[in-house]
């Protein structure tokens, strides 16, 4: 879906997140920190888990909504994003399917923390990425529901079933967009704050067929990213957070929230001060951050 440009520069600055699955909750710390000190986003870019959260801010922008989108986070420590049944898994094989599990734990968290399923309806221009699987390119959402395009943004491949919207199929925007800095450059932006969290789960030995997956993926999108920040540079001013833990996290582990929220909190902490000047406008750079290892 092509969007509308607008003719002017955004007044203020663009605040674009990445995917990440369940380093969503490390994304959601590092932002409530940011929105507490005062950072208001003029326009918000998300892609897949990076759409979830940038959805939520839409409408709230503001330190209360980084509090509570911490707390959205830590209601769902302990719950499960793939449905592990056996039987459901044998059907969609058998039924040949497009994908071993269910979306339903994603549509049922927009159903809940969306209060109006409408773009036009968000406080903060909202831009979801997704990849149209159909035509082989990059789409950006910004009209209609805002869930449909949350469950486009977010259908990893093989594992939740591609979505169909308006005749197209669409999939995970991370394939073509892991952080669409892009978007929020042609969209007039002079400064952009984003949080990439390409780096933030480093298996280098991965055990298993879908590690060695997720593991070749991953390095895939942290190219792309490098290419976009380094091509992108001359055209605005970019602030990339790059978290980075010590020890591998599932992308569908949500046992360990709290302590991915508490990181991000004081790595948001951490880096405050050398992300922005004395006037608290973002400086451009990388800032790369270790933090520890989760037990």
């Amino acid at each position: 879906m092509p969007f509308h440009r607008p003719g002017k520069r955004l007044s203020g600055p663009a605040l674009v997140l990445s995917g990440g699955a369940s380093l969503g909750a490390v994304q959601a710390g590092l932002l409530c920190t940011f929105l507490r000190s005062g950072f208001q986003p003029s326009v918000i870019v998300g892609t897949s888990v990076g759409a979830l959260n940038g959805a939520f801010l839409a409408f709230y922008p503001g330190a209360a909504g980084g509090d509570k989108l911490v707390e959205i986070w830590a209601s769902l420590c302990g719950a499960r994003i793939f449905d592990f049944n056996p039987l459901g898994i044998a059907y969609r094989l058998a039924t040949k399917r497009q994908c071993l599990f269910s979306s339903r734990f994603l549509e049922k968290l927009a159903a809940e923390h969306l209060p109006v399923d409408d773009f036009a309806q968000t406080k903060v221009p909202l831009y979801i990425t997704a990849t149209n699987l159909s035509r082989g390119c990059k789409v950006v959402f910004h009209q209609g529901p805002i869930s449909r395009a949350i469950l486009a943004s977010t259908a990893i491949p093989g594992i939740f079933c591609p979505v169909e919207i308006d005749g197209d199929e669409y999939v995970d925007g991370g394939v073509m967009a892991h952080l669409d800095l892009e978007t929020a450059v042609e969209l007039g932006a002079q400064h952009i704050l984003a949080i990439d969290l390409s780096r933030c789960s480093d298996q280098a030995r991965p055990t298993s067929p879908v590690a060695v997956l997720v593991r070749s993926l991953d390095l895939m999108m942290r190219d792309h990213v490098d290419r976009d920040v380094e091509g992108l540079s001359p055209r605005a001013r970019i602030t990339l957070i790059r978290p980075e833990i010590g020890s591998d996290v599932g992308i569908a582990d949500l046992s360990q929230v709290d302590k991915l929220l508490e990181q991000g909190e004081a790595m948001g902490q951490e880096l405050l001060s050398s992300c922005t000047d004395a006037r608290g406008r973002l400086r451009p750079g990388i800032f790369s951050r270790s933090i520890p290892s989760l037990p």
